[in-house]
């Protein structure tokens, strides 16, 4: 479940990947479950047994917290696990970043914050939509698109860009959403379709949105007045506003089609202001 990364492209740096996901060991990444859900959850709860523990003791009831609160969601669940990196003009393969911490709606209060070597690893519910929000002191805060996952999947990365870099995204403010597309080909040899240049890209219902499309220099920069993207295949989206919102993008190119839901990703953006939302394009024939 791996898709390139999409701030990774304003630093010049090849397609890597983005597992957007991370539930943590504590607080997974993961919307709001409807109350019909939450309801059953509460149900399985309290008809489960108790696992192995004869007598009822007063530390039973503490464990048993403690270990829930170290999921997000009712059970099945599975596990994801990120690698969080820190990236940088100087060091373009970027270097783990200890001290990022994962949130999510579905989980208020709940967070989990990166070790020493990067490292995120917990539960989320199985078959259940979820994003989640990644945030560090001193660099650009992001959010995974809306995704779900029916297996476990470990050893993802995600990268985040310093805030000292904020100037490569336009309109990137503390009180307004942005996204930031970086388009992967799914076929080696699908001709114009394994190219990632001449993609133009809307958001649904939004014709307010300004869609800036970056160049294929070493470092990408806007490109004023373009329509549509470069060999790099990067853009980025601005005049949207208003968190707990969730959009949901076009994109068109000649002979190929484009798409936005595809393996764990279902298509929806999720938007909170002072955030940039990280959203792939698949470029199909």
């Amino acid at each position: 479940m791996r898709r390139a990364l999409l701030l990774l492209a304003l630093l010049a740096v090849p397609a890597a990947v983005l597992a957007v996901v991370a539930c943590d060991d504590a607080g997974t990444l993961v919307p709001p479950a409807d109350a019909s859900t939450a309801e059953a959850a509460k149900g399985d709860a309290a008809s489960a047994p108790d696992e192995g523990v004869a007598d009822a003791s007063s530390d039973a009831p503490v464990v048993e917290a403690a270990a829930m609160a170290d999921v997000c969601g009712p059970a099945p669940w599975v596990n994801l696990g990120i690698i969080v990196v820190a990236l940088d003009l100087a060091d373009p393969d970027g270097s783990v970043l200890p001290g990022a911490t994962f949130t999510s709606p579905l989980c208020p209060g709940l967070e989990k914050v990166s070790d020493d070597a990067g490292i995120i690893n917990g539960l989320i519910s199985a078959n259940t939509p979820f994003y989640g929000r990644l945030t560090a002191p001193n660099y650009i805060s992001e959010l995974a698109p809306v995704e779900v996952f029916d297996a476990d999947s470990t050893g993802n990365r995600i990268e985040m860009l310093p805030q000292i870099l904020s100037g490569l995204l336009p309109g990137y403010a503390a009180d307004a959403s942005e996204i930031v597309v970086a388009a992967e080909k799914t076929q080696d040899d699908a001709g114009a379709c394994s190219s990632l240049d001449g993609i133009t890209l809307s958001v649904s219902g939004h014709p307010e949105a300004t869609v800036t499309y970056f160049s294929d220099d070493t470092v990408p920069v806007a490109v004023p007045d373009a329509g549509a993207t470069t060999t790099r295949g990067f853009a980025a989206i601005t005049g949207l506003s208003g968190t707990g919102q969730f959009v949901t993008l076009v994109g068109t190119k000649p002979g190929c089609t484009i798409v936005f839901a595809r393996g764990p990703v279902t298509g929806q953006v999720p938007l909170e202001n002072g955030f940039v939302s990280l959203m792939p394009a698949y470029v199909t024939p």
